[in-house]
């Protein structure tokens, strides 16, 4: 490794070619790597057990399908596809939206389907677009190439000490399991793994940054000016110049809110993190210079003001409409133990320690890089119901920190090699455990990954007969695939996007329960608008009530142990 004193310099940030033949070669690796559970599941399948597309947070990744299909159905909208209450349509999960409208592009076939494989080519083709990214991000702080690599290596393969918990007995350690392994915002691994949307958002909010640091980069003026260019400086020229450089300087601030809004489009509480990180980042650029750094603050104005829209919109929805309040009071996403924050980040955060003195006397941009992973800490403990989300993107600059710690040991030859592989192996085991657990359970076809292919015909039958304003009720399982296979509403299958999810469950299995009235059926389906009742082995599994001895329910399918009733009115 070279001595640790980059400088920053705009023309020399360019990774070369040969810089992104080596992230390309190893961003197949990784992509690969991530692709072999689905492509082991889909090789899976049978005709009586159908792969359903996701081994890793499936009953989201189902959701994911469901906010597809609207799209393919013509939405541009999105609809609250698994709680029957009545609300309007918001501008919410656009990219899931415009994936959908894609899949509906495809040539014939299947149309869950044809979304299971949209969903995951976007997540292969925004996966390498985020790993290009974060190349590209983490060159313009460094010129050292062996740098740039360690952290972008760290960055791509890299978890935390997750693997050791596990190892020891103690996943659910204190309250909550490994943040390595259910944080996406935290490991970029986790978000190749299985979201498309948020590696979207995350090369958006790089890009930001990348754009705000350049207008706020200074045009360089010499030490002590000669009378001449003094002269000179006072001129229509120069004036003229000077204006041209603010207006440059404008733009690029501007672009970087626009980029910024693009990304709120996709998930609009990242667009506040973007914000955090640049106020931090303009505080710190003011303490450093010792004055109030007043062009700074103007242009990142500018960039909120341009981002702002769809922050106040969300706010406005989860606000005013009592059914999007609701769903935004009970997605709770809360901060666990700041233990298990140090058992994530505790090993680059104790090379990042070395490089602390070097990048705060850095003449470059390092600074930001410390103003970022200083106020994550006040992010994730803020008084709202989504604390640990806000912690995204933060991995990239605790990584290049790290890097540049690492440096500083100036190991050689051997001992560099074995040091290495000993520091990326033991970052990325709790992601080798997590594809190779998730691989090895395939074997059982269990579910909710597979489901059974008489669900799937009762479904596809449902499927072409029902409205999108149809309330279907189901069990919590049946209803979280429902939405993937019919464009209904599940009367509950969401944990969050169900509107008081366990009171609805509380209330199936009572339909469902033998001892309860009829009358008191009879006035659930009519106060929740149901439109029809799906009757399965996981419905009968919650009582011995038979819907085909009641007249209000009309029997119109039945096949394979599945049966599907009109609702009489």
């Amino acid at each position: 490794m070279a001595d640790l004193r980059p400088q920053f310099s705009v023309r020399n940030s360019y990774p070369s070619s040969q810089e992104y033949r080596f992230v390309l070669i190893f961003s197949i690796v990784a992509l690969i790597i991530t692709s072999i559970p689905y492509a082991l599941g889909a090789a899976l399948s049978t005709k009586e057990r159908v792969f359903g597309g996701f081994v890793y947070a499936v009953e989201d990744g189902y959701a994911y399908l469901a906010h597809m299909r609207e799209g393919a159905a013509g939405d541009w909208l999105f609809t609250l596809p698994y709680t029957p209450e009545p609300h309007s349509p918001r501008l919410f999960y656009l990219l899931h939206l415009f994936l959908g409208k894609l899949a509906a592009l495809l040539p014939r076939g299947d149309l869950t389907v044809r979304m299971v494989w949209v969903y995951h080519g976007a997540r292969v083709v925004l996966g390498l677009t985020l790993l290009l990214t974060v190349y590209r991000f983490v060159a313009e702080f460094t010129k050292q190439v062996a740098v740039r690599r360690l952290a972008w290596l760290m960055v791509t393969f890299g978890g935390g000490l997750g693997w050791l918990l596990v190892a020891l007995g103690q996943p659910g350690w204190l309250g909550s399991m490994p943040l390595d392994f259910i944080l996406p915002e935290g490991f970029t691994f986790l978000v190749l793994y299985g979201f498309p949307h948020i590696a979207l958002a995350r090369s958006l909010l790089l890009g930001g940054i990348l754009c705000l640091l350049k207008a706020w980069k200074s045009r360089p003026e010499p030490d002590v000016p000669s009378p001449e260019a003094e002269a000179q400086n006072r001129g229509p020229e120069s004036r003229k110049t000077h204006r041209a450089s603010r207006i440059a300087h404008l733009k690029w601030a501007l672009l970087a809110g626009f980029l910024w809004l693009l990304m709120g489009l996709i998930v609009p509480f990242y667009v506040p993190v973007a914000w955090a990180v640049m106020g931090a980042a303009w505080l710190v650029l003011g303490l450093r210079k010792r004055r109030a750094v007043w062009r700074e603050g103007w242009l990142a104005g500018g960039a909120v003001l341009v981002s702002a829209p769809v922050v106040l919109y969300s706010a406005w929805v989860f606000i005013a409409d009592p059914v999007y309040r609701t769903w935004g009071a009970q997605n709770l996403i809360l901060s666990p133990h700041p233990f298990h924050y140090l058992a994530a980040y505790g090993v680059p955060l104790t090379l990042a320690a070395f490089a602390v003195r070097d990048a705060w006397r850095d003449k470059g941009p390092l600074w930001l890089l410390l103003a970022w992973v200083a106020v994550v800490p006040l992010l994730v403990y803020l008084p709202i119901n989504v604390q640990r989300r806000l912690v995204e993107g933060v991995q990239i600059p605790l990584s290049l920190l790290a890097a540049l710690g690492f440096s500083r040991f100036r190991l050689k030859g051997l001992r560099l090699r074995v040091v290495l592989a000993v520091l990326l192996v033991g970052l990325s085991l709790t992601n080798v455990m997590l594809v190779a657990g998730n691989s090895l359970a395939l074997r059982g076809q269990p579910a909710p990954v597979y489901r059974d292919a008489g669900e799937v015909a009762a479904l596809d039958w449902l499927g072409e007969r029902v409205e999108f304003d149809d309330v279907v009720l189901a069990a919590y399982k049946t209803g979280n695939y429902l939405p993937v296979r019919a464009k209904a509403r599940s009367f509950v299958g969401h944990g969050p996007e169900t509107i008081r999810a366990d009171e609805k469950k509380a209330l199936v299995a009572q339909f469902f329960a033998a001892e309860t009235d009829d009358l008191w059926r009879r006035t659930l389906v009519s106060d929740y608008g149901v439109d029809w009742v799906f009757w399965g082995p996981v419905e009968r599994a919650l009582g011995a009530f038979d819907p085909m001895e009641v007249e209000y329910l009309a029997l119109v399918y039945e096949a394979r142990g599945y049966a599907l009733f009109k609702v009489g009115r």
